[in-house]
């Protein structure tokens, strides 16, 4: 088992994350002991029971340090038996010992082989319908009257024959007006 995890306080802890929580709980003991005053032990009573409470410590190293607690206020002539709360444990050690006794099952893989056909066909389907859009745009680039990149240079001549003839419409009207006019 040595290797596995990472020792903190003489406990080697199976995972890094454990042993982060077991490091956390070593700089709280030093600071509820730097805090604490242990000639009186009804203050050592109210953290006990508060650490307690709150489930403060749940690794080894911090259950060890409430059992210290506890013995102080055991000892002391002051506190009776009573009021020291018993540790909670929150580990089954029951259902650990029954996942070594039982071995490792491996799930079974199921080989399944998939088949692509269904994505094949919708790809088929998308292609075409992308193509046929693909299509569609170009017919409309074609038709429009407004000049892109696909039909500008027949947009330009179609609109400038369009103003010669125009112009050529204006002169005739303008000659036919001079002639009406000298006539007179």
């Amino acid at each position: 088992m040595a290797g596995i995890g990472r020792s903190v306080e003489g406990y080697l802890f199976l995972t890094e994350e454990d042993a982060d929580i077991a490091k956390e709980e070593v700089s709280r003991i030093n600071y509820v002991s730097s805090k604490m005053k242990d000639d009186n032990p009804q203050a050592v009573l109210a953290v006990y029971n508060r650490m307690i409470q709150n489930n403060t410590f749940i690794t080894p190293v911090g259950q060890e340090y409430l059992r210290t607690l506890r013995d102080y206020l055991y000892r002391s002539s002051q506190i009776p038996d009573e009021l020291v709360s018993d540790i909670p444990l929150i580990v089954s050690y029951s259902d650990a010992l029954k996942k070594d006794k039982e071995p490792e099952k491996k799930p079974q893989e199921k080989k399944v082989r998939k088949t692509y056909k269904k994505e094949y066909q919708g790809a088929l389907v998308m292609i075409a319908v992308l193509i046929v859009m693909i299509g569609a745009m170009f017919i409309i680039a074609l038709k429009s009257d407004v000049p892109n990149i696909i039909n500008y240079k027949t947009a330009i001549t179609n609109e400038y024959a369009a103003w010669e003839q125009e112009l050529s419409e204006r002169e005739a009207a303008v000659r036919e007006r001079e002639e009406e006019l000298e006539i007179y």
